[in-house]
Order: structure tokens, then C-alpha cells, then sequence
């Protein structure tokens, strides 16, 4: 299964971030300073600095202070514009890359134009200073959206080496020390959390490109851990799983992406029921039987990833569980392999045959193979006062595949041993048969302790076995 749009757009969590990123680089806001005199203005000396910068000229800085200024980012676009443009050679280049990776960074969610100059202002920002968190993280944002699905080796590679800095340096450019005083605690590691996810997010997609599926999904994985607030990220992770055979984590995430509805990234709900008829469909075909499914939509509208002890077994394995128990049960209980052998044969091909032959009118069990009685458990009694008929289980306990009718009806003593869900042995002459359902009937049978109104009835004693 594939859905175009799990590949649309951006995490909506980055506008969240943009704001406590802006705050953890020095930008410099000089629209206080004023030129002295008719000397070259001086934007003063930076942290760290080993030269003084300086303004080439009045109209330089003045230019600078109008941009720094305006709040609309695609004004302020046009002003770096006209900064760059009078002024290519600058003492002031990196705090003017900074401008522009901020500036592109609020254009790029609504403008596809303005992401490929945001890589490369990234990339640029990066020869200065390699280990700039913003440039990192927008290449890491913004890259994948970029280089498309057959990217490129040049930005295949920005956004594989992007990412990985952002994730060497998450815990530098998120130490409290930094954390903007307008930002709270809480949302100051939430955000931390979600630029980790973006990083995963990135190289996800750069071992997509390179078909190493496996890597992909790990890198899935550790991004939904950082921040599960990603319903478009769980989509696109079980559609790896899934497409990898690995269903029950596969219909986990399915579920995941069709129940998240917020605060984080999510799908449309249209898109959301879509997942959530595709889910409910794989889950049936997987497991064999729609049952455990809407727990399995409860946890995944709690949990981004499986909870502990999650599983959903396929009906592959449950049908060899079943197999195997009833091969177990067979080798130890030597009443049920002759029973469930008779309905062997008469579910078989030739069932009316080996009925008539081996059934019909015959003791049974009659003390073939040392077997005395069948054991069921009680499903019905019918009337409820006094019975003319007890409906069993053997081989299932809640699936009726022997009849017990009376003649007469049964005496009220006997209702203290026949009742509902209580296990009752059993022997008689076999009166007729079904295939389908599977259903054998027995004629005034004899009950182990139980005084039936009418004798039982008697048969031959002949072999009922194949």
C-alpha cells in the first residue's frame, strides 16, 4: 500500500523550533549604534573576535539596521538582497548568512523556491562555520524536500552530514544555558526532542534513496522515540515495515498514523480513515480474524511506538499452534484420537460410506482401544426443565459436535450432573450424522452416573477406525 501525500510537506513542529533556534545564535542588533563623527562606523568587536569589524561605509550600516528591522521576511529577503548586492565583500558576511538562513527558514514552508537557496545559504554558512546548528538543522529539514527521491550526490550528502552534526551537537545547542528566557523548560527539551527527530527524519530518507531499507527504518524509529508527536513519520514507517514483511509492526504504525490526530504533525482525517480501513483489512488477512484489532488501535493511539509485549500473530502460526495442540492432544488422550479419527472419516469423501459401514448402529466407544467413554462439555439442554436432547462439545468446548437424544425425557435428578459449561462423560449407539456442520448424534446414550428415564440402547461392536 502507498499513499503520494506521505511524502508532502514538512513537519508543522519546525515553525515550533524556529523560534528557540533563532535564539541560540548571536545575532547582532546594532540599530542602537550610531556612527561617530564622519569616521567609519564600527559595529564593535564580537565575542571571541581577534579583529575589529567594520562598516564600509555610513550607507552600509544603515542599510543593515533598515533589515535587521523589518519583520516581514520576504522585505527582509529583498533588503539582504541589496545588501549583498552593493556590498559582496563584507566584514559582516556570517552574521549576514545567519539573516539569510532565518529569513529563508521562514519563507521555505510556504515557498519551494526558497528552500534550494536555503540549502545552499546553509552550505555557504557551514565553509565559516562548520558547526552552525541552524545551517545544520534546516539542511537537515529542508534537504530531503530538495533532492526529492533520486536526490542528488551533493545533497544526498549536505543532508547525511548535516544530520549527523545535528545529532553530535544536539546536546551543545540545547544546553539549558541557551535556552531562550521566553521559552519554557518543558518546551525548550520538546523542541530539543523534535530537531533529534528531524535529523533521524533526514538520514531516514538519505537510506531510502540508497535502498538500505533496514537502515531506514531504524532511523524511523529513533525519530518517533524523540518525538512521537509524527503521525506523517509512523506512515511512512509502516510502509517500510510493511513493505519488509514485518507485518505486526507494520499494522502497529498503520495504526499509529490512523489515530494520531495532534498536537504534532498528522494526517488529514480523510487520509487517517483511509489508513484506518487498509489497517483494519491487512489486520484480517494477517491474523486470520478481525479480534485484538481495536486494542491494537487503543495502544497505538497512546504510544508511537509498540508497547512492551505487543504481538499479533499471523493465522500461519496460529493455525500451526493449532495444529500442534491438537497433535499433542491426540498423542495423550487416547478417548479424543478415536473420536476426532470418526470425524475424520466421516467428513471425509466417503463419509456416508464409513458411516454406514463403521458407525451406524454401532457401540461407541464400546471399549475400542481401551476406551470406555467420550468426554464434552455441555453446551445445551433443551427443554431446560426436562431435557430431551444435551448438545456437547468434544473436540472444542464451545463448538457443538455431539447430540445426546432421549427418547423420554430426562429425570429432574439428573439435571444436578447435567448442566451448562460442566463436563459430562458419555457412550452410546451412533443414530446419524452430519458433515457440515459436524454434528453426531446418539440415541438413548449411557451417562456415568446419571439414571436416564429410558434404557439405553445397545449395538454391534465392530471396528470404527481407519
Amino acid at each position: 500500500m502507498d499513499f503520494c501525500f506521505f511524502r508532502a510537506g514538512r513537519p508543522k513542529s519546525a515553525a515550533g523550533i524556529l523560534a528557540v533556534l533563532t535564539g541560540l545564535v548571536l545575532i547582532p542588533f546594532a540599530s542602537g549604534q550610531q556612527p561617530a563623527g564622519g569616521q567609519q562606523p564600527a559595529a564593535g568587536q564580537q565575542p571571541g573576535a581577534t579583529t575589529q569589524k567594520n562598516w564600509k561605509d555610513r550607507a552600509e550600516y544603515d542599510l543593515y539596521v533598515k533589515m535587521s528591522q523589518t519583520q516581514d521576511p520576504k522585505a527582509r529577503l529583498e533588503l539582504l538582497n541589496t545588501w549583498s548586492d552593493k556590498y559582496p565583500q563584507t566584514d559582516y558576511n556570517q552574521e549576514r548568512l545567519v539573516y539569510y538562513v532565518n529569513t529563508l527558514a521562514q519563507l521555505a514552508p510556504t515557498d519551494p523556491s526558497a528552500r534550494q537557496q536555503l540549502l545552499q545559504k546553509c552550505q555557504d554558512l557551514l565553509k565559516i562555520d562548520p558547526n552552525n546548528f541552524q545551517a545544520m538543522y534546516f539542511t537537515s529539514l529542508w534537504g530531503p524536500a530538495v533532492g526529492g527521491a533520486s536526490p542528488s550526490a551533493d545533497v544526498s550528502g549536505q543532508v547525511e552530514t548535516a544530520a549527523n552534526g545535528v545529532l553530535s551537537n544536539i546536546d551543545k545547542a540545547f544546553d539549558p544555558s541557551k535556552k531562550p528566557a521566553t521559552v519554557s523548560e518543558a518546551d525548550f527539551t520538546k523542541a530539543k526532542g523534535q530537531a533529534q527527530a528531524v535529523a533521524h527524519n533526514a538520514l531516514a530518507w538519505v537510506d531510502s534513496a540508497k535502498k538500505d531499507t533496514a537502515g531506514a527504518e531504524e532511523q524511523y524509529k529513533d525519530s518517533l522515540q524523540a518525538n512521537p508527536d509524527q503521525g506523517n513519520i509512523s506512515a511512512l514507517y509502516a510502509k517500510l515495515l510493511y513493505d519488509d514483511k514485518k507485518f505486526p509492526d507494520a499494522l502497529f504504525e498503520y495504526a499509529r498514523a490512523a489515530e494520531y490526530a495532534g498536537p504534532g504533525p498528522s494526517l488529514p482525517a480523510a487520509t487517517r480513515q483511509q489508513l484506518t480501513d487498509f489497517f483494519n483489512k491487512a489486520y484480517k488477512d494477517f491474523h486470520g480474524n478481525p479480534e485484538g484489532a481495536d486494542q491494537v488501535l487503543s495502544q497505538a493511539k497512546a504510544n508511537a511506538l509498540p508497547p512492551s509485549g505487543y504481538s499479533v500473530t499471523s493465522q500461519v502460526d496460529l493455525a500451526n499452534k493449532e495444529a500442534a495442540d491438537l497433535q499433542s492432544r491426540i498423542n495423550s488422550d487416547p478417548a479424543f484420537k478415536l473420536w476426532y479419527s470418526i470425524q475424520q472419516g466421516l467428513t471425509g469423501s466417503g463419509g456416508d460410506q464409513f458411516f454406514t459401514n463403521n458407525v451406524k448402529d454401532a457401540e461407541i466407544p464400546g471399549g475400542a482401544e481401551g476406551v470406555k467413554n467420550f468426554t464434552g462439555t455441555v453446551i445445551s439442554i433443551d427443554p431446560p426443565d426436562r431435557p430431551t436432547k444435551v448438545v456437547l462439545g468434544v473436540q472444542s468446548p464451545t463448538t457443538p459436535d455431539a447430540t445426546l437424544a432421549f427418547s423420554q425425557p430426562l429425570p429432574a435428578s439428573a439435571l444436578d450432573k447435567i448442566k451448562v459449561g460442566q463436563k459430562l462423560d458419555f457412550s452410546g449407539v451412533a443414530d446419524s450424522y452430519t458433515a457440515n456442520p459436524y454434528m453426531l448424534t446418539f440415541k438413548d446414550p449411557s451417562i456415568p452416573g446419571v439414571q436416564t428415564a429410558a434404557p439405553p440402547r445397545t449395538g454391534t461392536h465392530r471396528p470404527r477406525h481407519r
